[in-house]
């Protein structure tokens, strides 16, 4: 096995061709110094056995150790990664058809404003700011409940999300100086960043809602109310944070102070997945979809093929019908696929490993190249790596994961909120498209960083140009 000891400037420029040509040259695992972490990096014949091998390939030592929280899993006994797992797919994805109709008026009065302001000034705007500011105040609304979105929540939800994504390296990559000296960087950015932002706002103000909301009275356990709150989920999504007050109560109906904290911090992972993850893959799909309007016509064909328009030219939208658009569900599969994954999943070694005729040490880092299952001829084909929008048409969804698609992850610790994800990336885009024609400004947007294009947003302008009055829209 090769240990390639010394960072060099393509590893973060051109990771791609960097990390294929030592895979092919002295693969199928190689050892590279990374960030002052040795990881090791195996081909897409490894990558399922990776994967999927819980056991010997832990998710949860890999991604703490990554995200810069190697204290996290004994600071609370292995269960931070699961309880994350439980309170989303409990608390949310089993309503999300209640949850998707709690959220799209907050989608839809922020996509009016920026698209209007977008069509006014005839610049192009970035949209991943408003992409951020809207998804914090629906996280909220289904974190907290909509009685507790306002313009203060919001901006420290915002502010939390980013500070959570500089605090856990996410842009390490794009800084010289973290990727030379990231023991000092990690540092600095806790430091400054838990105490600015963690302390002064996250916990002043989200905080005591959290605590008066679960600690201001009894909750019958989850066990003992399930039933209960089945039928009232008929109705109106109980908050996420009431949905954890009952997972956490104890037989008298209280929720103890040490859980208390620990559903303070697990809302904050969820606002910061959430918003800042979703945020990004959106700006990826709007970038995308204007370098290729060709297929404009297509995606507002079936939309009005499946709905009308309320007075504002805003399609009606619901659940139903976000999970029947089935071209633009085809168009995001295919630009997941597509949009670059490197080095975006990891795994955590739990023993000393046997992996194609080599031993990795116990605590070590393993990651798969996705790019190479991305792109796979042996799965996909001699056109593996040509976009083509209409392969999926006849499934999987964009949200399925498999052994060539892995932008949600794979296996039991497969992204649990990636189907509320996708269907807000087809809220915004369908939206958009319902009122204005996007155009990338200067033809094209850069890559920040290639090595991370999973949490790094594209930087770009997309100039939205006005579409016919009235109902010729509808049939173009």
């Amino acid at each position: 096995m090769k240990l390639i000891s010394r960072q060099s400037h393509e590893m973060f420029t051109r990771p791609r061709e960097a990390y294929e040509s030592a895979l092919k040259a002295h693969g199928p695992v190689i050892g590279v110094m990374r960030k002052g972490r040795l990881e090791y990096i195996v081909d897409e014949d490894h990558t399922m056995h990776v994967l999927s091998n819980d056991k010997d390939f832990s998710f949860e030592v890999g991604v703490a150790a990554i995200l810069n929280m190697p204290f996290i899993l004994p600071l609370t006994k292995g269960r931070f990664f699961k309880d994350i797992q439980t309170v989303v797919a409990g608390g949310v994805i089993s309503n999300v058809d209640k949850v998707i109709d709690q959220t799209l008026p907050i989608f839809e009065r922020h996509v009016k404003k920026w698209v209007s302001k977008g069509l006014a000034s005839k610049k192009g705007i970035d949209p991943f700011p408003e992409l951020h500011w809207s998804m914090s105040e629906a996280m909220l609304a289904i974190a907290l409940g909509e009685n507790h979105v306002n313009d203060r929540t919001a901006q420290v939800a915002v502010e939390g999300a980013h500070a959570f994504a500089v605090m856990s390296g996410i842009y390490q990559n794009t800084s010289p100086f973290a990727r030379t000296f990231p023991t000092v960087w990690r540092a600095y950015t806790w430091i400054g960043l838990v105490f600015k932002v963690i302390v002064c706002r996250y916990f002043r103000v989200i905080v005591p809602i959290i605590w008066s909301e679960v600690r201001s009275r009894k909750y019958r356990p989850l066990k003992d109310s399930q039933k209960e709150h089945t039928e009232e989920k008929k109705y109106l999504p109980e908050p996420l944070v009431h949905y954890m007050a009952r997972l956490y109560a104890d037989p008298g109906g209280q929720v103890p102070f040490i859980s208390a904290i620990a559903i303070s911090m697990l809302i904050l992972v969820f606002i910061f997945i959430s918003v800042h993850q979703t945020a990004t893959v959106t700006t990826w799909i709007m970038y995308e979809l204007s370098a290729h309007k060709e297929h404009v016509p297509t995606i507002r064909e079936e939309l009005f093929a499946l709905t009308d328009c309320n007075d504002d030219d805003v399609p009606n939208l619901s659940y139903d019908v976000l999970r029947r658009t089935t071209f633009l569900d085809s168009f995001i599969r295919e630009v997941l696929r597509l949009k670059g994954d490197t080095l975006s999943l990891i795994r955590g070694t739990t023993r000393d490993i046997p992996l194609a005729a080599y031993t990795i040490p116990k605590g070590s880092l393993v990651c798969p190249l996705t790019t190479l299952s991305h792109e796979s001829r042996a799965i996909y084909g001699d056109d593996a790596s040509e976009f083509n929008p209409h392969r999926w048409d006849k499934g999987p969804a964009a949200s399925t994961p498999g052994s060539g698609y892995l932008p949600f992850g794979f296996g039991r610790w497969a992204c649990p909120g990636r189907v509320l994800a996708v269907c807000e990336i087809k809220i915004i885009v369908l939206m958009v498209l319902a009122l204005s024609m996007p155009e990338i400004e200067g033809g094209k947007y850069i890559i920040v960083d290639p090595m991370n294009v999973t949490s790094v947003p594209p930087v770009g302008k997309l100039l939205l140009h006005p579409l016919e009055s009235g109902k010729a829209r509808k049939r173009e």
